[in-house]
């Protein structure tokens, strides 16, 4: 028991290592890649549209109750802004895919490994990690990122018209403090954080489907290891990245 921690991480090593060597096979994986991208990132824009639109709501009334009589409308408008793209958007998308998404990653692969189908795979020769892991970790390396964009301009345009239409705020003023405020900084923040998390849900996900044991009990498991697992470091890699940005 002492020593299971360290075995596991010693085990997604060789996963991470291996993963990343079926690479050079990646165009024999074109369509699957595409599939996966339409499961991963099409099919989670509705409800990461639903959600990004309460995250702007939620931020707008936050900011605006808090400070709408201390502070010019401007400020609010900076306040949505930095708010939303570097923080709200980006972790509350992924917390959102990792429940989607990484469940299902992990309960498919997981469902594969105990029904023996993956030893049948590499029985006929076929390389597992190209043939199922890689389009996967590519697909939501890149649809992720996409999703937070989307997420992050509705967050932003409910935010405004929530301030706008509900505090009687100008709206000129709120989308120039949002200017005034700009900043490159905020983008590499979002990105950064958004391909981080993207990629710890890929990872994660799939390495505790493709490790699952115990026949149907153990895919669920799996199952919620891989979204318990992903939103902790979500979190955890949130604060690392915020530190090194904002801490200094």
């Amino acid at each position: 028991m002492i020593f299971r921690p360290l075995e596991r991480i010693g085990d997604f090593a060789i996963f991470f290592v291996k993963t990343l060597l079926s690479i050079f096979e990646v165009h024999k994986s074109a369509g699957e890649i595409l599939r996966q991208i339409s499961i991963i990132g099409y099919d989670s824009l509705v409800i990461v549209s639903g959600s990004s639109t309460f995250v702007g709501l939620v931020s707008a009334v936050l900011i605006s109750f808090q400070i709408k009589d201390f502070v010019p409308t401007s400020i609010i408008g900076m306040g949505i802004w930095k708010g939303v793209i570097t923080e709200l958007a980006p972790v509350l998308t992924a917390l959102v895919v990792a429940g989607r998404v990484g469940g299902g990653l992990a309960s498919q692969i997981g469902t594969m490994r105990v029904t023996e189908q993956i030893d049948a795979l590499e029985v006929m020769g076929i390389n597992p990690y190209r043939f199922l892991i890689l389009p996967r970790i590519i697909a939501g390396v890149i649809s992720i990122p996409l999703l937070t964009i989307i997420a992050t301009f509705i967050s932003i345009f409910s935010g405004i018209i929530f301030a706008t239409y509900v505090y009687g705020m100008p709206y000129n003023e709120l989308v120039e403090g949002m200017r005034m405020s700009y900043n490159p900084q905020d983008l590499i923040v979002g990105g950064t954080k958004s391909l981080t998390f993207a990629t710890i849900i890929s990872f994660i996900s799939c390495y505790e489907g493709f490790t699952t044991e115990g026949g149907a009990i153990g895919v669920g498991f799996s199952a919620m290891r891989a979204v318990v697992y992903s939103a902790v470091l979500i979190l955890a890699a949130d604060f690392i990245i915020s530190l090194y940005f904002f801490g200094r």
